[in-house]
């Protein structure tokens, strides 16, 4: 993938060659409106998936100490 960037204003713009096939499939199933919108939403499920395989990634690994009964009055 191939890919431009420019700063301007705190955002990034950028020219990406994309699978168009696949953009089209992903876009319509967004429901987002505008391809901006799209990318965004894109990126903020990507850091959420990611960020979710590291808690998970915990699982196990914590040791809890208080008293439950205690959290239950």
């Amino acid at each position: 993938m191939e890919a431009r960037m420019a700063r301007r204003n705190g955002n990034w713009f950028t020219s990406v060659e994309v699978d168009e096939p696949l953009f089209d499939r992903a876009w319509a199933l967004s429901g987002t409106k505008t391809k901006k919108a799209f990318f965004d939403e894109a990126m903020r499920t990507y850091v959420r998936l990611h960020e979710q395989a590291q808690v998970r990634a915990l699982r196990g690994k914590l040791i809890w100490k208080g008293d439950l009964e205690e959290l239950r009055k």
